[in-house]
């Protein structure tokens, strides 16, 4: 048992330990920037200001137009 043990310490010394250091890092900031966004999406939502602003261009566009 013990040598299957260095075996795996040997392996994981010659990799150099950190090979999934930067996928764990873009995981990390991907979800920070999914709870950012929820977070605004909440916001507006409760403001209703996404209705306001395609209301807003919706009447601009029709002033154009007709």
């Amino acid at each position: 048992m013990s040598s299957i043990i260095n075996i795996v310490r040997r392996a994981t010394r010659a990799i150099g330990g950190e090979e999934g250091q930067a996928t764990v890092e873009y995981t990390l900031v991907g979800m920070c920037a999914a709870g950012m966004a929820s977070l605004l999406l909440s916001w507006i939502n409760k403001t209703s200001l996404v209705g306001k602003f395609f209301g807003t261009v919706a009447k601009n566009i029709i002033g154009l137009v007709g």
